[in-house]
């Protein structure tokens, strides 16, 4: 075990607090034999927040979520979390990598969740590496009698992934029904096509359903929209794909660099990735939204040349399913604002846990739910439906499960390497095993893609533009 930084040390020391050292691999053990899965109410997590009377900190279960409106009902404070600079200059300043949930090493006005104090014993990180602290609740309580002690988290509300469309299609229209203005809340409900699919991804669709469309009438349906011939021909003389001479058409990307499958669904993802705008406002501290599509995007596709070839899915498809993962995102901004920013401000007070425990529990719907309703009635891929409804569900096994699997995967790779919103939860070996992937592989294939994220950079700009 490394060792414990002097902070902690000296406080485990003054307060004699005995502990015992686990790891990584032993938590995730925990937290995967715990309901929902991947959370432990043995686990406590420390939030910094903040408001015009200065920082506090509360500290909380695993297995529950931090809600910002009790806890301003509790003090008549309105509290946001800390910003990613702020939380890093309290690292710094006190020689952490991560923040162990012990009031006393900041001193700050703390708060502890009263369903913490329920259980046994607790784990906590220990403040460097991947490692964590065993605690006695016994001790941890003389820890906390400074602390004001409440009720400021709620249970986490499982989504239902495995309920047919029709009843995800209710739980939106419930949404729309609390939450929208009555002006603009009929049009939605009637139809949910907000907005009507665009004709170029129209044209692309029936491309895709056409056994006789080539390389030319795909080239001549994109060079019909300038941005997106701009963006394929970007992709095509991308760094990343280290083409050797220059390429001038959008035929020549498909034939040479592309192909006719990677082109055509990322044509697609495209068309509808410029529907909807970016919103301006989203959790703080994570990458932006077209550099997470990309990426995320990018690994799929790399992820399935891994994958030995009797069982691979197509890799164009698992691009686009990377590409539009998080098109709920875009839904939400434009159809819910105000609740759009409340599930993001609490998105940043709870870092560890699946933010779609936090939609579902605000909003009585997740962003899943919503794109999937919409790209269901667009009548998108079926393959990709699939995979954003069920790439937080590690349990799917519907006929396109390869690609929520697949998505369930890159997602939680990425965090694990510090990137990104996925959540931060063990991938199961039976996963890896169902897709052929070998864990070494895509271990190594997500390490070599961070390593070249500036050869991603110019089609993340144009994206940008066009988002």
């Amino acid at each position: 075990m490394s060792a414990i930084p002097a902070v902690v040390m000296k406080i485990l020391d003054d307060w004699r607090i005995p502990y015992t050292a686990a790891d990584d691999q032993e938590l995730f053990e925990i937290m995967q034999s715990n309901t929902p899965a991947s959370y432990s109410a043995k686990v406590a997590n420390v939030v910094f927040l903040k408001d015009d009377m200065g920082q506090i900190q509360v500290v909380i279960p695993g297995n529950r979520m931090l809600d910002l409106t009790r806890l301003s009902h509790s003090f008549g404070r309105q509290f946001t979390a800390l910003a990613e600079e702020e939380l890093s200059a309290l690292k710094t300043r006190y020689e952490l990598s991560e923040f162990p949930a012990l009031p006393q090493i900041t001193g700050m006005e703390s708060m502890v969740d009263a369903a913490l104090l329920e259980e046994t014993e607790l784990y906590i990180v220990s403040g460097a590496g991947h490692e964590w602290l065993r605690i006695p609740m016994e001790q941890f309580r003389t820890l906390t009698t400074s602390s004001h002690i409440g009720n400021y988290t709620a249970p986490l509300r499982p989504d239902s992934p495995q309920q047919g469309a029709d009843l995800d299609l209710e739980d939106v229209h419930s949404a729309i029904r609390q939450f929208t203005p009555l002006r603009i809340r009929q049009r939605l409900e009637e139809t949910l096509d907000l907005p009507p699919l665009p004709e170029t991804a129209r044209k692309i669709i029936e491309l895709r359903v056409d056994p006789n469309a080539d390389t030319k009438a795909l080239a001549n349906t994109v060079e019909l929209d300038p941005g997106m011939s701009a963006q394929v021909l970007s992709w095509a003389r991308s760094p990343y794909y280290g083409t050797r001479g220059e390429v001038k058409t959008v035929e020549e990307a498909v034939i040479r660099v592309l192909g006719f499958d990677l082109v055509i669904n990322l044509a697609l993802g495209l068309a509808l990735g410029r529907t909807l705008s970016v919103p301006k406002e989203g959790p703080h501290g994570y990458a932006p939204f077209w550099q997470q599509a990309v990426v995320t995007a990018t690994l799929c596709a790399e992820l399935v040349r891994k994958i030995p070839f009797d069982m691979r899915p197509s890799q164009g498809l698992s691009y686009l399913c990377g590409l539009l993962h998080n098109f709920g995102f875009l839904i939400l901004g434009q159809i819910f604002p105000p609740q759009f920013s409340l599930v993001n401000r609490h998105i940043e007070a709870n870092p560890h846990i699946n933010r779609l425990y936090i939609e579902h529990y605000l909003l009585g719907m997740t962003r899943e739910q919503c794109a999937a309703s919409l790209m269901f009635q667009w009548q998108m891929p079926a393959e990709l439906v699939s995979a954003v409804r069920h790439q937080h569900n590690p349990a799917c096994n519907d006929e396109h499960a390869v690609y929520a699997n697949l998505l369930f995967i890159a997602s939680r790779l990425l965090r694990q390497h510090g990137f990104g919103d996925g959540p931060f939860e063990a991938i199961p070996d039976t996963m890896f095993e169902g897709l052929g992937l070998k864990k070494e592989d895509a271990e190594e294939v997500t390490q070599a893609l961070l390593e070249r994220l500036d050869d991603l950079g110019d089609l993340v700009a144009l994206l940008n533009q066009n988002g």
